[in-house]
């Protein structure tokens, strides 16, 4: 049961991947990396802020 489907996602996956423009796939890198690097900047900040005002759990 298993390998049926692992087949069906391989043939769904090569039957799609040649009809993605590649700069649609770059364009999705590219954000997701955005969306990463802004997730941990704005953790990091809220994190400072928190310690910088007294606020952290104890």
């Amino acid at each position: 049961m298993n390998s049926y489907k692992i087949s069906i996602f391989g043939g769904m996956v090569c039957g799609i991947l040649p009809n993605l423009p590649v700069e649609n796939i770059i364009v999705t890198i590219c954000m997701a990396t955005f969306g990463t690097v802004t997730s941990f900047l704005v953790t990091v900040v809220l994190k400072w802020l928190s310690k910088r005002l007294g606020l952290e759990k104890q």
